[in-house]
């Protein structure tokens, strides 16, 4: 994963992100979504910051393993 693409301005490079931390797995009780951050090895939900752009919080949905990123959306769920 070398680019993110924000909701806002477009393609942009890795650099330009702040990664914030791992979400935990959707259905998880409560005891691992506060305690136990493990996600499994084919999908992570993260927070990351566009800290050198136009500073948007994102929630990102990639493939750990691999690095490949299957979708960025704005957080609160709103569009840009």
């Amino acid at each position: 994963m070398s680019r993110l693409v924000c909701p806002f301005c477009g393609p942009r490079e890795l650099g330009e992100f702040h990664f914030h931390k791992t979400l935990p797995v959707p259905g998880t009780g409560d005891y691992a979504a506060v305690y136990e951050r493990s996600n499994r090895l084919d999908v992570s939900l993260e927070y990351w910051h566009h800290a050198r752009g136009c500073h948007a919080w994102l929630e990102v949905e990639r493939n750990p393993s691999t690095g490949d990123v299957a979708a960025v959306r704005l957080l609160g769920g709103g569009r840009p």
